[in-house]
């Protein structure tokens, strides 16, 4: 659930059919969605909400536990890489997905021991089954300093700057005891990354991305998210998790990131260099 609780607006999503002139104020965006979500897709039943934070959760991961597929969005690299763990050491798969401005980055968590079955053609996949070709726990991906980060479809001398921009916007939020970057802390997420950036990878400081123009930026549109971006983000993570489930086709491992501007999705293998 977001901080705040959520308010009702007229739109398809949000209405409520029979007090349609009255704003009803929710406690989660879950809550304002269940019935929503309980109309469009009547097979599932009643859609059970549990209504705990993300502490609780951590506290209890025996309710995270039951879950096959866990998505994560708006929480901390700790909080994300605990969870990860608590949902992959059972079997479970853990996705974080946020949105800011027109970009999008997911980092994925399939656990060490997911399989899976590559496509033949269009209509068809192979009999032979596959291991991941490479698993790093979400909460190690933290770990490892940008200028250490390497893999598939990484750029020659950089991580993609979509995953450092996200990166850096976890990094504020780490620092600041839970602090989202925005327009109005803009300075000071300015300082905090140039200085982060300074120690971490100080070969990256005099990349463009990492000047104040480009990082104030960053900060204005750290939690702005746009319905086209989260749509297509959506639909995207969302095929990831079909595949998953099925063990067919292969999946992303372990970054996916898309830049709305060009519609480009790229899958991204993280690991550290040897």
């Amino acid at each position: 659930p977001y901080p705040d609780a959520v308010q009702a607006t007229a739109s398809f999503f949000l209405l409520d059919r029979e007090n349609s002139a009255k704003k009803i104020k929710f406690s989660s965006v879950a809550h304002s969605l269940q019935g929503a979500v309980e109309e469009l897709n009547p097979l599932l039943g009643k859609c059970e909400i549990v209504d705990k934070s993300v502490q609780e959760l951590l506290e209890d991961d025996g309710v995270v536990s039951q879950y096959d597929m866990v998505v994560a969005s708006r929480i901390g690299m700790n909080d994300a890489g605990r969870l990860a763990l608590a949902t992959t050491k059972s079997g479970g798969k853990f996705y974080l997905v946020d949105s800011f401005g027109f970009n999008s980055a997911s980092v994925l968590d399939l656990g060490s021991n997911h399989t899976y079955r590559a496509e033949v053609g269009k209509n068809d996949v192979s009999k032979n089954v596959l291991t991941l070709e490479h698993h790093l726990p979400l909460g190690e991906i933290w770990k490892i300093p940008l200028t250490d980060l390497t893999g598939r479809r990484v750029d020659k001398h950089h991580p993609p700057i979509i995953f450092m921009q996200y990166r850096a916007i976890l990094e504020y939020h780490a620092q600041s005891g839970g602090k989202w970057p925005s327009a109005a802390r803009s300075d000071d997420f300015v300082k905090a990354i140039q200085d982060w950036i300074g120690k971490e990878a100080p070969a990256y400081a005099t990349l463009e991305c990492f000047q104040k123009e480009t990082l104030q930026e960053w900060a204005r549109t750290a939690t702005a998210e746009m319905a086209p971006v989260c749509a297509v983000a959506g639909g995207i993570l969302g095929n990831e998790v079909i595949k998953a489930i099925s063990s067919k086709g292969e999946p992303a491992n372990n970054a996916l990131i898309f830049e709305g501007q060009t519609g480009k999705c790229r899958n991204v293998l993280l690991k550290a260099k040897k």
